[in-house]
């Protein structure tokens, strides 16, 4: 269970990683895009943009929802305790 445990934390770290370097490079390579165009630098102030929050939210709120779903309906089969059952479906 231990080595499940602790690949478990590594897929999570590696995901985690993952997405935030992915999100610095391209953020990165937009600034690059707008400065060699010769736009306004004041372009990388964000103003206040609640859509892309909201829109996070959402997308959260689904992947929890699916997750809950997927674990009400794998429940039965697996002979893992219920709540396990739960968290890894929404985690996953």
């Amino acid at each position: 269970m231990q080595i499940t445990s602790a690949a478990l934390l590594i897929s999570i770290a590696l995901v985690v990683f993952g997405i935030a370097y992915y999100f610095f490079t391209t953020r990165h390579k937009e600034r690059m895009a707008i400065i060699e165009r010769g736009l306004s630098p004041d372009l990388f102030k964000g103003q206040a943009n609640y859509l892309r929050f909201i829109l996070m939210l959402g997308i959260i709120s689904i992947g929890i929802a699916t997750g809950i779903l997927t674990g009400a309906i794998i429940a039965p089969w697996v002979s893992i305790h219920e709540v396990w059952v739960m968290s890894i479906c929404i985690f996953l």
